[in-house]
């Protein structure tokens, strides 16, 4: 039996680190055998502006990115961006948020309160939403940066996919020697969180 596209679309704010998921994503389903592709595009400045990636992958993948409404997972690292993406979820997709708001420049500069409750409770109105407490995990193994690697966690114990063990290889591939140890205990925080039912 063929597998189908998985379409999955990664929000951030630059910065956080979602260009580094997308591409231990990428290279985990590469593992698996799939055919992949990834893409992105980046608001006005790499750091703390928007960033939105594209991961494809299933059996023959031949764009690297995909239009609104086609999305089967969105990937939240930053609630304003989560929200500004969701026009690329599919009807039934997913939306996978972690509980961070880290509003881009141009609307720290206005000084705009966001709540993050508000921002969460719009997402979940619009889609089928997990609430990720990303940032108390990523902190449990003393590593506020990997806010990323606990919600890779998340994606991959929700969609059941890529393996295991394919992941755990592509994060000692794609991220820095020195946080690659912390990163795994992130991501497997990540996916108790949801195995847990917690």
């Amino acid at each position: 039996m063929g597998r189908r596209v998985v379409n999955v679309a990664i929000a951030s704010v630059g910065g956080q680190g979602g260009l580094t998921l997308s591409r231990v994503l990428a290279v985990a389903a590469v593992y698996d055998g799939f055919s992949v592709r990834t893409g992105e595009t980046l608001g006005m400045a790499q750091r703390f502006g928007s960033v939105v990636s594209y991961v494809r992958f299933g059996d023959s993948v031949l764009s690297p990115t995909f239009s609104e409404g086609e999305a089967d997972y969105l990937i939240g690292l930053e609630l304003v961006e989560a929200l500004r993406a969701l026009r690329l979820l599919k009807p039934g997709g997913l939306a996978l948020v972690a509980s961070v708001v880290k509003p881009p420049l141009s609307a720290s500069l206005r000084r705009e309160e966001l709540p993050a409750e508000a921002l969460l409770e719009e997402i979940s109105r619009y889609a089928r939403t997990v609430r990720v407490p990303a940032v108390e995990l990523a902190l449990r193994v003393g590593n506020p940066r990997a806010v990323n690697m606990v919600m890779l966690g998340v994606f991959a114990a929700t969609s059941g996919t890529p393996s295991d063990s394919s992941i755990r290889r592509a994060i000692a591939e794609v991220v820095p020697a020195r946080w690659v140890e912390s990163s795994v205990r992130a991501y497997e925080l990540g996916r108790s969180f949801v195995l847990s039912g917690s």
